[in-house]
């Protein structure tokens, strides 16, 4: 029995060290002048979660909320020996209506708060797109090519190439329903290593839509279309969240760098789709 009591007592006594020393570890680390700058600074980090907008058969990607994680945060700064912002780690929650919920609707903007624009460039079978690419690449400006079945069959060896380089490839089609999207949309995801893809409609199609949201993919609606004049139509109502489709053409190839330099002086950051739209 005495010996039973004496296991007892250090088995009691073992929880109790654990206990006193995550006490003291814990006592210890909030005295840190890193834990003490991270805690008064987290909620300047930290943001609610922003609702999509519906209206109609249209909407407007909402924002993910996020909170730091002190611990995590603590642990990278203590790791790296400094206090950073860009050190924090985030904890991050989705809004209560997003679009995944609403793949029924069409995408006709980024949030505005994200502050992002997208060129949309839809390409047709004969387009040569190297220069425009060169362009992007040296602005170090991420786009969004809508690209035709034969553009695709053409041109596959230099897709992965676009993807690395952090631009969308994206398939266009008339009828999202024809028989050939399917594996071709399968082709591209993988070579994208993501489980969705985008769609576009110039206008409402039902067929088009429900054919794409089969798929797991979002459909985008483009307010802003040119089709000759690039750089006046984006001049004439150039706002956050603008999801711009461009032809490829003389016009644009001539006008990109311009066009580039506009968006960016008025604080707006073009990114593909893929960053503009998602929450």
């Amino acid at each position: 029995m005495k010996k039973t009591f004496q296991i007892i007592g250090l088995i009691g006594l073992t929880i109790f060290s654990f206990f006193l020393t995550d006490k003291t570890v814990t006592v210890v680390n909030n005295m840190d002048d890193l834990m003490i700058e991270l805690k008064s600074n987290k909620n300047n980090y930290s943001t609610d979660a922003v609702d999509a907008t519906i209206d109609g058969n249209t909407i407007i990607p909402g924002i993910r909320g996020k909170t730091v994680n002190i611990n995590k945060s603590y642990k990278n700064m203590k790791k790296n020996g400094y206090y950073s912002d860009k050190l924090y780690v985030y904890d991050y929650k989705n809004p209560k209506i997003s679009i995944s919920d609403n793949m029924d609707k069409y995408i006709v903007k980024g949030n505005p708060l994200k502050r992002m624009v997208s060129l949309v460039l839809l390409v047709k079978s004969e387009d040569d797109i190297n220069g425009i690419l060169n362009v992007l690449n040296n602005y170090s400006v991420k786009a969004t090519f809508f690209v035709d079945e034969s553009w695709f069959y053409n041109n596959s060896k230099i897709i992965p190439e676009i993807i690395k380089s952090g631009h969308n490839i994206e398939l266009f089609y008339d009828d999202y329903s024809d028989e050939n999207y399917e594996w071709i949309d399968t082709v591209i995801k993988r070579i994208n290593k993501k489980s969705f893809g985008f769609c576009y409609n110039s206008s409402d199609s039902e067929n088009n839509i429900n054919s794409c949201m089969k798929k797991g993919n979002y459909t985008i609606r483009p307010l802003r279309i040119s089709e000759i004049t690039p750089l006046v139509d984006i001049k004439e109502k150039l706002e956050p969240g603008a999801i711009i489709s461009l032809s490829i053409n003389s016009e644009l190839k001539k006008e990109l760098s311009t066009i580039i330099i506009y968006i960016k002086s008025k604080g707006l950051k073009i990114a593909n789709l893929t960053d503009n739209i998602l929450e």
